[in-house]
């Protein structure tokens, strides 16, 4: 038994390993050792009285982190239709959370969890450009992310809500890039386009194009946020958010012939090709190509991310050409359970 005790862990060396680990950013890591400090603080007698107190204030930090962290992923999986993995977060976060912010987040986003409320780009987004940004604070829930974090945290938090293929780009711009993103899409987005205009002064590329298209288009100035988004498709035509923020701005602005050459390229590439697909046959549908319209949604039906938007899209186009058997088939497939 002395021996046990003697190279066996205590509290203490736990909530150091814990705290290294918190410092560090590893949250899951740091709550591990925070819980076994906790195990072992209950088994030791007569201990230091505030150690408990710092050990459940620090689990409870770890969890809040973890939380948010979880709270951007289901954002994501829920931006590109795959439910179940954004309630899989959800469910942790629940079990994570101690402030009743972040649970009251993830409650409002858990009312959204249904396919239902699955929409593109092409139904909401070229209401306001939405779809423009890479992570907006009014449409990405960057209302949630609380002002403790650093810097480099919210800067990353707000990553996981761009392409996975842009990410690494986004994070290689430098700080002064991450100052200005994170001031244009926290609320300061004068300060933050400043900024963006300045090093896009020192050198253009399609990300600072695109960034700066968004900036011009939230103070009203459309001409100039459509030159910069067809520079920056010049520059890199293989740049999903610019070509999707040009299809979007075209859109809005009642020019849909004009973004049909756009949406076929972001096809033949691959570039964002689910919504692509949705969006393509919505812009058909508005031209009154009704055959072309659901040409496109049913290549979408492919797609189990799509599935069902494309579905509920192409069922009264079925039903309008005398094709109630199709439509049927397509409500008992990919609806179910749909009042």
């Amino acid at each position: 038994m002395f021996f046990k005790k003697l190279f066996s862990k205590d509290y203490r060396s736990c909530l150091e390993k814990g705290e290294k680990y918190f410092s560090e950013e590893r949250y899951a890591e740091a709550r591990h050792e925070f819980l076994e400090a906790l195990q072992k603080l209950s088994d030791t007698p007569a201990e230091d009285e505030g150690a408990e107190a710092k050990i459940r204030s620090l689990l409870a930090e770890t969890g809040n982190r973890l939380a948010l962290m979880n709270l951007s992923e289901a954002e994501h999986a829920m931006n590109r239709g795959d439910f179940p993995k954004a309630e899989e977060h959800l469910e942790l976060i629940a079990e994570l959370a101690v402030d009743e912010t972040i649970k009251g987040k993830a409650e409002r986003l858990k009312g959204r969890l249904n396919p239902d409320t699955f929409s593109v780009a092409a139904q909401e987004a070229p209401h306001g450009c939405s779809g423009c940004t890479t992570g907006d604070a009014d449409a990405s829930g960057n209302d949630y992310i609380p002002d403790y974090l650093s810097a480099q945290e919210r800067f990353e938090l707000l990553m996981q809500t761009i392409p996975a293929d842009l990410r690494e780009r986004y994070a290689g711009l430098g700080e002064k890039f991450a100052a200005g993103y994170l001031m244009v899409h926290g609320g300061e987005e004068e300060a933050g386009a400043r900024i963006l205009q300045d090093l896009l002064k020192e050198g253009e590329n399609d990300i600072l194009l695109y960034e700066c298209a968004l900036t011009y288009f939230k103070a009203g100035n459309l001409a100039e946020c459509e030159r910069l988004l067809r520079r920056a498709f010049d520059f890199n035509n293989e740049n999903a958010l610019s070509c999707l923020g040009l299809v979007q701005l075209l859109t809005d602005t009642g020019r849909l012939e004009e973004s049909l050459p756009i949406l076929g390229h972001m096809i033949d590439k691959h570039l964002l090709l689910e919504q692509s697909l949705l969006f393509l046959g919505d812009v058909h549908q508005g031209l009154g190509n009704d055959d072309a319209a659901m040409e496109s949604y049913s290549k979408a039906l492919t797609y189990p991310h799509a599935s069902r938007a494309a579905a509920e899209r192409l069922i009264p186009l079925f039903e309008r050409h005398g094709r109630g058997e199709d439509a049927a088939h397509l409500a008992k497939r990919f609806l179910k359970g749909c009042h």
